[in-house]
């Protein structure tokens, strides 16, 4: 499901109508990705997964990186690296 970042898009709530800044989605795709692990303790702490989120929330004014205008910035993803804080829930 998040081998193919060509179709990264289409995971994307369809009534956003592509209008999403794809930076944003693979952002958040690679959170999703990083809860969804198997093992529990490679999982991020939920207090970490919730700023990451919540950064990803914070509206950016002249943010051009739209899905519907540029899919081509679909090669490249940044991840978020959990930091380990004691007594936090993870994913």
């Amino acid at each position: 499901m998040f081998k193919d970042r060509t179709k990264f898009t289409l995971m994307a709530d369809p009534l956003l109508k592509g209008q999403f800044p794809v930076k944003g989605l693979f952002q958040a795709l690679a959170v999703a990705a990083m809860c969804l692990q198997e093992e529990p303790d490679t999982r991020p702490y939920m207090d970490d997964v919730v700023t990451a989120l919540a950064h990803l929330a914070v509206h950016k004014v002249g943010e051009k990186d739209i899905a519907g205008d540029s899919i081509k910035c679909a090669g490249h993803v940044e991840s978020f690296r959990a930091a380990s804080s004691a007594g936090s829930e993870r994913a």
